[in-house]
């Protein structure tokens, strides 16, 4: 099915009326469970991705946390949702909708990524053009869209009226009489085909954790890797390697099962002896950065030295990679900040400006945020700055902290 679908937020069962009935269908019923003996063996990553729903309280996000909302004077809601991995499903499992069975999409994707690649090969600009196509086409917009409210600018008057609709989440005056007023919409519209968007993403997820579990674990001496920060689709991991060695000898000096490592290493990081075909393998990984420090405030929150190659000086050097999400890049903000988040519980603010037209009227619209605050509450952050997850049944006060 690659037509035009709503989903009904209230009304889930309409999805499947979306779908048309075809011969060749499934359904699929997930229902994960770990027994509790195996949940310390699973701290490092926790492999349930959930969207839930956490409240900011202390018993909850913990009493570090906690704090540091309180002693900084941070903005923080009553309840938030988010996406973060879990040892439990929360006692909520996942059904999902029948399906038709979609085999077309795998041969687009890979003629799109051998055109890529011959792009990149001849030098040509349409590499990105062929990656945007790549990256559209699975299903941006099947995304949990109808998670995120509509903002509108109104006056005293539209206000007033929109205030008191059943799906008013938030109002913040703008001036005298204009006014930002957040909705959650009824429907979200999703043009792609519901397969591809849903079961790549989820694919994703699964192939992403069968490195870690079936490749690192078996391999690589555990207790000389640490996962500083994960997204869906990258991972970064501090390595106690071979001193006398630089950061480009990736697991070499912790490998535990030499056999197993070269049996199965190359089939997902790329082969050094091959060509950009190999680098560039459907499920495959690709080396994005390295260097010598990391340091992370939460997640998408993270500065990094890379070592970086320099074409016209041929040489490598040492920049920061900065990523600070929903603050501006033009702000002022330096490697040293986050590690004076950390060091010397400095938070840090950003101005982030944006323009607004109403009743052809252009208005300039600055915003003052904190960019850098060391608060997160996608995990239960320990006094020794470990994460654990959210497991249902249990409160941050029955996290102990053994004094090694």
């Amino acid at each position: 099915m690659a037509g035009r679908s709503k989903f009904y937020s209230e009304k889930p069962y309409v999805i499947k009326n979306c779908i048309d009935q075809r011969k060749e269908i499934f359904v699929a019923k997930v229902k994960v469970y770990f027994p509790k003996s195996e949940y310390n063996n699973l701290l490092s990553l926790p492999p349930i991705f959930r969207n839930i729903e956490i409240e900011n309280r202390e018993e909850v996000i913990g009493e570090y946390m906690y704090s540091q909302a309180q002693k900084h004077s941070l903005p923080i809601t009553k309840k938030d949702r988010k996406l973060t991995t879990l040892l439990d499903t929360n006692d909520q499992f996942m059904a999902f909708a029948v399906f038709e069975k979609n085999s077309t999409y795998e041969p687009f994707v890979r003629t799109m990524m051998n055109l890529r690649i011959q792009a990149i090969l001849a030098g040509s600009t349409k590499e990105k053009f062929y990656k945007l196509i790549n990256n559209a086409s699975y299903g941006y917009d099947t995304l949990n869209t109808e998670k995120f409210g509509k903002i509108k600018m109104l006056d005293k008057a539209g206000t007033f009226i929109a205030q008191h609709h059943p799906n008013h989440i938030g109002t913040r005056r703008i001036s005298a009489n204009t006014f930002a007023v957040q909705t959650k919409p009824k429907t979200a519209t999703c043009f792609t085909s519901i397969q591809s968007g849903v079961f790549t993403l989820d694919n994703a997820k699964y192939w992403y954790l069968n490195y870690i579990y079936n490749f690192m674990y078996k391999c690589l001496d555990r207790k000389r890797f640490h996962f500083v920060l994960a997204d869906t689709d990258s991972i970064y991991i501090a390595i106690a390697g071979d001193p006398t060695k630089d950061c480009r000898q990736q697991f070499e000096s912790i490998v535990t099962d030499k056999q197993f490592y070269d049996q199965h290493v190359y089939q997902y990081l790329p082969d050094p002896n091959k060509d950009i075909y190999d680098y560039k393998k459907i499920l495959g990984f690709g080396i994005e950065n390295e260097g010598y420090e990391l340091t992370s405030l939460g997640p998408k929150f993270y500065s990094m030295i890379v070592n970086k190659w320099n074409k016209e000086k041929q040489q490598y050097e040492f920049k920061p990679k900065i990523t600070s999400k929903g603050i501006s890049k033009t702000q002022d903000i330096s490697h040293s900040d986050y590690v004076n988040v950390i060091n010397k519980d400095i938070v840090k603010k950003g101005i982030n400006g944006t323009v607004k037209m109403y009743n052809n009227i252009m208005s300039s619209i600055q915003v003052e945020k904190y960019a850098l605050t060391g608060f997160n509450n996608k995990s239960i952050v320990l006094r020794n700055q470990c994460c654990c997850p959210y497991i249902k049944g249990l409160t941050a006060n029955d996290y102990i902290i053994k004094c090694q």
